[in-house]
């Protein structure tokens, strides 16, 4: 047999070869150009996070700022203040091309949790009842706020004497899985679900009502709400007389220009034209001035995003604390 291959079979042989060598190198530069793309890719994607954090950071000391420049001006929080009326359009000099958003909320305004501990006077006790039975949260009636009540009052307290519809660790040793009482301040809005009778529709909402989450804080236990800065329905539930309708006149008065200096004093809601004479809430829970704000800064760029949320102490002498921040 003739073991010598033909010149056109050797010329095929070397063409397959050259055609597979060719192939060969454009996948390699195919994946090349892929590794560097998706280097290139991460590499800008790095960029534009350290471009958003830095002004995530920013929006944070703007707020904190604004919070200094408000007490430097005056004594007490409004809806007209620095802090509450900072606009994005004011940051376009400093955020470029990045669209910086900074929300300062007053917690003062909301109610406290931790006031519900041992000692609490009944009337706050009340208002809490009022808010949570007002129609816009998902709890089934008076009965079922009095038990939540009570076990938020227990998981708060130091000692371990159950209240009469309430939980100690006892109760909560026999869930799946258990766990204690914390027989102390709540440290979050969230730590609420562990209590007996806390629902995620009650405290977030549902398709159908509201949540409690946003008209209440863990930080304060003195049971007072600022006038100045409370939401409607936290206003609502201050008198069993109040309706939507006059927590809004409430609201609205302290939002225009021409009433802020009288804001200054708690009595203000007094002198609000048709407001009934008979609505007289106590003098022992309304202040007018606030420690504890909530700060949300949000800077965007393209499709990245970054979010900061933070909670700050705000001192009768000026200085600040801030006791948490989380990015995300």
């Amino acid at each position: 047999m003739n073991s010598e291959r033909r010149p056109d079979q050797q010329s095929g042989i070397a063409l397959v070869l050259t055609l597979l060598t060719i192939s060969f190198l454009v996948a390699v530069t195919l994946q090349l150009m892929i590794t560097v793309d998706r280097q290139i890719t991460v590499s800008a994607a790095q960029r534009e996070q350290v471009r958003l954090d830095g002004m995530v950071q920013a929006g944070l000391s703007l707020a904190r700022a604004a919070l200094a420049v408000d007490q430097r001006d005056n004594t007490f929080e409004s809806p007209l203040d620095a802090w509450a009326t900072l606009d994005p359009e004011q940051f376009k000099s400093i955020s470029d091309e990045i669209d910086l958003k900074v929300e300062v909320s007053d917690l003062s305004g909301r109610l406290q949790v931790n006031a519900l501990k041992n000692g609490v006077k009944e009337d706050y006790r009340l208002i809490w009842l009022r808010f949570l039975t007002s129609g816009r949260f998902a709890i089934d009636s008076v009965d079922a706020a009095e038990d939540l009540l009570d076990a938020i009052a227990d998981w708060i307290d130091e000692d371990d004497e159950e209240r009469h519809n309430g939980a100690e660790t006892p109760y909560y040793q026999g869930l799946d899985p258990p766990y204690v009482c914390r027989n102390g301040p709540l440290a979050t809005v969230e730590e609420l679900l562990l209590v007996k009778g806390m629902t995620t529709a009650l405290l977030f909402g549902d398709a159908e009502h509201e949540g409690i989450a946003n008209y209440i804080t863990v930080l304060g236990d003195n049971g007072a709400v600022n006038l100045n800065t409370a939401p409607l329905p936290v206003l609502q539930a201050l008198s069993p007389d109040m309706t939507p309708k006059l927590a809004q006149e409430l609201i609205d008065y302290r939002e225009d220009q021409q009433h802020v200096e009288l804001l200054a004093q708690p009595g203000w809601y007094r002198g609000v034209s048709g407001f009934p004479a008979a609505i007289e809430f106590s003098n022992e829970q309304l202040v007018v001035a606030g420690h504890y704000f909530e700060v949300r800064v949000n800077a965007t760029l393209n499709q990245f995003s970054r979010t900061g949320t933070g909670f700050l102490h705000r001192g009768d002498d000026g200085q600040q604390r801030l006791l948490s921040w989380k990015l995300e």
